[in-house]
Formats: C-alpha cells, structure tokens, sequence
C-alpha cells in the first residue's frame, strides 16, 4: 500500500528560500566582476561537490517503500522546518529527520525501516565525497593567483571534519578559512556565519566574493557588502554575476587579478 504525503499546509505561513518571490535576476553582461576582490568564499554543498546525490537516493528510497511524495515539496519543508536543527548541532541528522517522518504521518515501523536503510549510505557518501568536474584543477589556478579562498557551510560537522573532506578537493593550505554552522550554532544567512569567515579570511566584506547558488544566502552575503556569484543557479536567483560552471571562475577573476595583487 502507497503513502502520499501531503505538505500543502506546510507552504503557508513560512518563509522557505524555495517558495518565497524572488526580485528579476541582475547578470552582469560583460561577465565581470562588479569590483577588485582578493578573495573568494564558497558554499560547500552544491558548489564543490554534488548535495543531491543523497536526497535523490532517500528519494527513491521512500518511493520504494510506498512513499509518494516530490522532490520540491518533500525537501523545501525538510530544509525550512528540521534542516537547521541538524546544521546548528541541536539534533543529529537522524532525529530531526525521525522528527519530520513522524510529523509526514509515517508509521514508527516504516521510520524505523527508512532510518536503518540509509544510516550506512549516509556515513559512505559523507567520507567520499568527490569533487564536481572542474573543481580540483580550478581551485588550483586560482590558489596559484594569491587570492584567499574560504568556506562557509551549513553543515551537521565541525569544520576540522571538513577540513579532512576537503583533502579530496584540494591541497590543505588552499582555504585560509572553513566555518561551518556547526560550529557558530547559526547557519546562513546568519550575519554571524559570514562574519565568522571573513575573519578568518582577514578580509573586509567588500574584498571578498560569495559563491553560491541558493537566493537567502547569495541575499545575506548580499546584505553584508560582499560581491555575490550565483553558480548554476536558479534564473531568478540575484547576484551581481551569474556563472554556469565553476571552471569560469578564474577566467572571471584573472581579469582583475593584477588590480587584486597590487592591494
């Protein structure tokens, strides 16, 4: 027997980065950077490396056991309601979720059956993570420009953690700066997780890029005088460039790059 899950009553009276209007996107038409930056500060999930490969198999996993439900509504709620809980190190991963199966109206047996299937496939895809094509040799080329290059990610483990995933991405003291939510008890668009990187980065707001690809947090990098990238975002996403893949980045940079040395 087949189980919808209905999450219409979930879209009211929330704010989520999916659902809310969003102003016409600004793309700048000489695919430059607005102004000279010596830094760049990237989301982590979704920028280096795939985030959905986890959700689209929990996905299919649900589906299998007679969940029907859509990727847009299942996750928007999830990410509005239980994600932060996780990201801000008040819940494990799998309580919070455990938490949103049960608020879906799921029985305890088939949460149970959900939990046990994917704790082993969320530790090995949390160990290996690959790089997303054009990552590794562009983080590389843009190390070799003296920029300074930063993380900021929402995330359920501390940055030393993240440090270590990162080894697979690029030599160690390529980022000055990982910050992780975990850590602040905060998550993006937090003004304290940007602040938490910039400092590392010692780097003030307006010599920094944000990369992202996500409305709210491109908004708060936004709101604290940073220059934002949108990469492979949604077409409605604004920031002061867009860009479709992340191996453009240094063409972008490398433009200004003699402007970025001298300061």
């Amino acid at each position: 027997m087949s189980r919808t899950l209905v999450f219409t009553k979930n879209f009211t009276g929330g704010v989520s980065t999916v659902a809310r209007p969003r102003e016409p996107a600004t793309t700048s038409s000489s695919s430059c950077l607005p102004g000279v930056v010596r830094g760049l500060l990237f989301d982590f999930g979704g920028i280096l490396y795939d985030d959905t490969v986890w959700r689209r198999w929990l996905l299919r996993l649900l589906l299998h056991v007679g969940v029907q439900t859509h990727y847009r509504s299942f996750y928007c709620v999830w990410d509005r309601e239980f994600a932060a809980d996780v990201y801000c190190g008040r819940r494990t991963f799998f309580e919070s979720f455990a938490a949103y199966l049960r608020s879906a109206g799921l029985p305890r047996g088939l949460i149970d059956e959900v939990m046990a299937a994917c704790r082993g496939l969320r530790r090995e895809l949390d160990e290996n993570r690959r790089p997303l094509p054009g990552v590794r040799c562009t983080l590389a080329r843009l190390a070799r420009m003296n920029l300074v290059l930063g993380i900021l990610s929402d995330s359920e483990s501390p940055a030393d953690q993240l440090r270590s995933r990162l080894a697979g991405f690029a030599p160690p003291q390529t980022f000055r700066a990982v910050v992780s939510s975990f850590d602040l008890g905060q998550n993006k668009p937090a003004p304290a997780c940007y602040r938490a990187a910039l400092a590392q980065m010692r780097l003030s707001p307006p010599e920094v890029a944000f990369v992202g690809n996500d409305a709210a947090e491109l908004a708060g990098a936004r709101a604290m005088s940073m220059t934002t990238i949108a990469l492979s975002g949604s077409p409605n996403t604004q920031a002061d460039l867009q860009l479709d893949r992340f191996e453009q980045l240094a063409d972008v940079v490398s433009i200004q790059r003699p402007l970025a040395a001298a300061g």
